[in-house]
């Protein structure tokens, strides 16, 4: 009983202890929060990186994002990897030919003759207004004359083009439009509208480049530049690209025409085409500035580095000209000597 009483003495103790309040002046720490399962997934997700994120999207939450997304790879599916939805069968061939042949064939000798007379008159015209023909009235009134000539030749040869034009629809509409020569030409128009915003984006980037190296400061240093000329070329390949879809868009109504398609189709056709080739242009800039921003990355990265390593160098190459101007170095005795030089020139002539 009392080693009983005096094992209960101390839990009572303790109790009471327990139960009083804390001394004043002392500051109780709150209990931290519990780790919400949100706050657990996002950090998990700033964990994983890129596929976290992938694998935590939700479609139905992000429609635009979502939409957007099935738009772009749409494109980039019709432009690589769908085949035509019309196929060309061979009887659908030699209709599409036979008629080309009887198109070409039609009226050939006349429509070469109209495009020959109409070159002639537009040279004779060009010749005739030189750069002083406007003040000479009998030079106005022959360029009057020669125009109105231009004018008739022009009149005979849109005549023959018409007509070779609607010879030309009939051929291809026994195809349509949604065949592989439609699809082809579509892309043909396409690389070439390709090709000249390439080309101008090589070109403005070669001078930029010549106007960046003559306009550079001395003090700028070689990551400076390179990052600089790296931000010229891709804005201006990105004002290519968008210039390149832009101008596809513009031409391909005129090749949509000439195939004689109805208008659902044609809007249908024109559509899907200009998304394919926004996405294709979309692509290669992004590969363009991902690349630009893993060489950025890089570059930034080592930079600490590399401009300590500058300063170092600079810093080398100051003491050494501290060190040569100390010993009296080769600038040091060129002076003396100059100097001895002078003085005995003045000694000389005051003799």
């Amino acid at each position: 009983m009392s080693s009983a009483a005096e094992g209960a003495a101390p839990e009572d103790a303790n109790a009471d202890g327990a139960a009083e309040p804390a001394p004043t002046g002392t500051a109780i720490a709150p209990r931290a929060p519990e780790p919400r399962d949100d706050d657990m997934a996002r950090s998990r997700a700033h964990r994983g990186g890129l596929v976290s994120y992938v694998s935590r999207w939700r479609p139905l939450k992000t429609p635009r994002f979502t939409l957007t997304l099935l738009v772009y790879l749409f494109g980039l599916f019709v432009a690589f990897g769908a085949a035509p939805p019309v196929t060309t069968t061979d009887a659908m061939q030699e209709r599409y030919w036979s008629k080309m042949e009887a198109a070409d064939a039609f009226d050939a000798q006349p429509r070469l003759a109209a495009e020959r007379d109409l070159a002639r008159a537009a040279e004779r015209t060009r010749r005739a207004n030189g750069a002083l023909c406007f003040a000479s009235a009998k030079c106005r009134a022959n360029v009057a004359r020669l125009r109105e000539r231009e004018r008739e030749s022009r009149a005979v040869a849109e005549r023959h083009r018409e007509a070779h034009e609607a010879r030309v629809r009939s051929a291809k509409r026994e195809l349509g439009l949604w065949s592989a020569l439609g699809v082809n030409e579509a892309k043909s128009l396409f690389r070439r509208a390709y090709e000249s915003g390439k080309v101008y984006a090589t070109r403005t980037s070669y001078y930029d480049t010549f106007w960046l190296i003559l306009a550079g400061r001395s003090d700028d240093s070689l990551i400076e530049l390179l990052l600089r000329w790296g931000f010229q070329v891709l804005a201006n390949f990105t004002v290519g690209m968008t210039s390149a879809v832009f101008s596809f868009a513009w031409a391909l109504p005129s090749t949509i025409a000439t195939f004689g398609a109805g208008f659902a189709s044609a809007v249908a056709f024109y559509a899907v085409a200009v998304v394919s080739a926004a996405s294709v242009a979309v692509t290669l800039l992004l590969l363009l500035f991902g690349t630009a921003g893993g060489v950025t990355y890089g570059v930034v990265a080592a930079a600490p580095a590399l401009a300590r390593l500058e300063q170092s160098q600079r810093r080398a190459e100051k003491q050494r000209m501290l060190r040569e101007r100390r010993r009296g170095g080769p600038f040091v005795h060129r002076s003396d000597d100059a100097r001895h030089r002078g003085a005995a020139f003045q000694d000389a002539h005051l003799d």
